[in-house]
């Protein structure tokens, strides 16, 4: 049985981040009793997703947002971590996305860093990042803003450099 969650209560859901539970409710429309998680997300009011409360799959994609000593606790894991370049194109990008898809924070902050590790050795040989590369760059970091910003009450250009301070690179 899936963790009930309540109305006003904020949630990460997947890779589309922080959400309110605006309301739990039979869909308008429907025909029946199903009762559905209303979301909002934090950083697109506009979007709005229904998860019935009875389908394990999306319910399972619903957690509690990490706490502030949870997140510098995932930031300090990778401070001593290495970070290496996965040359097979196919193998990185399957493991990227997986990452992105599992939210695991941890993983997404290594694959920020090898992106951003090879972003800047390319850089310097006057090159840049595949097209893929820079989107899950992006991805990644998006993830991580919208994750930690909320939790933080940082602006999401201030996860960056949070992090950094964070690792002692600034």
């Amino acid at each position: 049985m899936q963790k009930q969650f309540e109305k006003s209560q904020y949630v990460c859901y997947g890779a589309n981040g922080i959400c309110l539970i605006e309301d739990i409710c039979p869909m308008p429309g429907m025909d029946g009793h199903a009762l559905f998680y209303v979301l909002k997300p934090i950083a697109d009011r506009n979007s709005v997703y229904y998860i019935p409360t009875d389908n394990e799959s999306l319910v399972s994609k619903l957690r509690v947002p990490l706490t502030r000593e949870e997140i510098d606790a995932t930031i300090d894991s990778v401070k001593d971590a290495s970070v290496h370049w996965i040359d097979d194109r196919s193998t990185r990008h399957e493991q990227c996305r997986a990452a992105l898809r599992e939210c695991d924070m941890r993983q997404v902050l290594l694959i920020v860093g090898m992106l951003y590790l090879q972003k800047q050795k390319l850089s310097e040989e006057n090159k840049r990042l595949s097209t893929t590369d820079e989107s899950l760059l992006r991805d990644a970091e998006k993830l991580t803003e919208n994750k930690f910003s909320f939790v933080l009450g940082l602006n999401a250009g201030e996860i960056g450099p949070y992090i950094r301070r964070r690792l002692g690179l600034e």
